[in-house]
């Protein structure tokens, strides 16, 4: 089996599908009276947190790759490449999801309920691009070297 790098296009088609839902949900809720959801201040320290993890798992990986470590386990290389590709999803997804109830709650900042969500989902919206980035760098940096195959005779 092949792994491929996820393509760049996914991200953003996850980015735009999750901000319309958003936008949608966070629209049909204020119109039927229920509360908006936000993303508290410790959700959005351990999206960072998972993300820093991941990347410092995938630059062990990539040392691993170049020589400056001598042993890892395989299926440690694996799992490390496969939570990279799922942070840069999980993190558009989540963006695009954020975005759309920071747009929400950008229209009503006149009211201090509002004014809350939108600080606390613009910087999850932020972390979350942090955590696309991670991703994206963790990603590459499992990419290991090709395994030497059968030479071809000349």
């Amino acid at each position: 089996m092949k792994a491929r790098r996820t393509p760049w296009w996914h991200y953003i088609e996850c980015s735009v599908i999750a901000f319309l839902f958003g936008l949608n949900i966070n629209t049909w809720s204020i119109q039927h009276g229920s509360a908006m959801v936000s993303a508290p201040w410790y959700l959005t320290a351990s999206m960072i947190a998972v993300g820093l993890v991941i990347a410092w798992s995938a630059w062990q990986v990539h040392r691993f790759a170049t020589g400056k470590i001598t042993t890892m386990a395989p299926q440690r290389s694996v799992n490390t490449l496969i939570m990279a590709k799922a942070l840069g999803l999980t993190g558009s997804l989540l963006a695009g999801w954020y975005a759309g109830a920071f747009v929400i709650a950008v229209q009503k900042l006149d009211i201090p309920y509002f004014e809350d969500i939108a600080w606390h989902t613009g910087a999850a919206v932020l972390v979350c691009i942090i955590d696309i980035i991670l991703g994206i760098i963790s990603e590459y940096w499992c990419m290991l070297p090709p395994s030497e195959g059968k030479e071809k005779k000349a």
